[in-house]
């Protein structure tokens, strides 16, 4: 079975950057080609103090740090993948972005190579530039931060090739990921699973007298890590709006999602898009102060703090469940990839 040498990565965003960085830590001959001269230059910084980390604490040799310089291409130019054994692409979450995209890599990267694609909400097979390369395509969707999470979401296509699996899964398996497998219509359950409790803690703000504030705070001490408001604005209200549009175009009763689609759309047309801007469910100008919160919040009575923990409690334990209905995963495998994808180690179901 063929070996992984030479890898592309494409796309300086924070996914990007983040499977890039994980993988110098390895032995592989890596080019990672950024949208222009900008991308590029502060691509090169990253890199270059990646490395250096990695000579200076003794993981590098001073030949292995000469020979991971050489072996390091930060370039704007397509046709340098062009011998790439593996391409993993992680551009902006639209669809007409990224099948523009490979159908000019296609013309240009030989046969052999195997391309991915890192998105979280399209289908690998919407994908495909031409049909020599349906066999070797897949989805390849990691988690951010790319070094903290140890789970891979794997999307086999209708078409993925035995073999493209079989390397791939010895190609996480070499970079230490779990790897958790998945077919196109069962694809990016951990997300869908989390979709349904931020909108159900979002429609709670909208309708009752807890600001976002006060539910991310109620949310990280007593569910996981992250409060959902801070976590939108920190991978940006145009990505998650972009993700939440492609998991709901196929649900027949969007009723729970469609208050959070509205106040995403006025954030973008704001250009509040999260600490991007600056600005999004909280004004980062203001010490990150919630948009929603005046001065003083109010001080919500344990009854109700219980009431409202109680209906996102219910929320996702009902799309937990209704995930292993389908039979699609072993609660013991999606207990795991949850716990490692939310970043925690409570009891499933909650």
């Amino acid at each position: 079975m063929k070996k992984i040498k030479h890898i592309g990565i494409v796309g300086e965003g924070k996914m990007g950057s983040s499977i890039f960085l994980f993988l110098l830590g390895y032995d592989f001959r890596l080019t990672w080609l950024c949208s222009g001269s900008m991308g590029k230059e502060k691509a090169a910084k990253q890199a270059a103090k990646k490395i250096n980390i990695l000579l200076k604490s003794g993981i590098l040799t001073d030949a292995a740090f000469r020979k991971k310089n050489e072996e390091t291409k930060i370039t704007e130019t397509p046709g340098d993948l062009a011998d790439c054994d593996l391409v993993i692409e992680a551009i902006s979450e639209d669809l007409e972005t990224k099948k523009e995209f490979f159908r000019n890599l296609d013309l240009m990267v030989g046969r052999k190579c195997i391309f991915t694609t890192n998105s979280s909400s399209i289908n690998p097979s919407m994908l495909i530039p031409s049909e020599s390369r349906q066999e070797r395509f897949a989805g390849m969707h990691f988690f951010f931060p790319v070094n903290l999470k140890n789970t891979v979401e794997l999307i086999q296509g209708p078409d993925t090739s035995e073999e493209t699996v079989g390397i791939l899964k010895d190609f996480l398996r070499l970079i230490h990921k779990n790897i958790f497998m998945q077919d196109e219509k069962h694809a990016f359950i951990l997300n869908r699973l989390l979709l349904d409790f931020q909108a159900e803690a979002f429609n709670i703000c909208k309708d009752g007298d807890i600001s976002y504030r006060q539910m991310d705070d109620l949310v990280k001490e007593r569910f996981f890590p992250a409060g959902v408001f801070e976590f939108f604005d920190h991978v940006g209200i145009d990505v998650m709006l972009a993700s939440i549009r492609n998991y709901i175009k196929n649900e027949p009763d969007k009723s729970l999602y469609l208050p959070i689609v509205a106040r995403m759309k006025e954030l973008i047309k704001n250009n509040e898009l999260g600490l991007k801007t600056r600005k999004g469910f909280y004004d980062y100008e203001l010490q990150g102060r919630p948009c929603d919160d005046d001065e003083m919040q109010n001080i919500l009575p344990a009854g109700r703090l219980g009431e409202i923990e109680k209906r996102l409690r219910q929320r996702l334990e009902g799309a937990y469940r209704s995930v292993l209905a389908t039979g699609c995963v072993s609660a013991e495998t999606f207990d795991e990839a949850v716990k490692d994808y939310l970043g925690t180690d409570q009891c499933l179901p909650w």
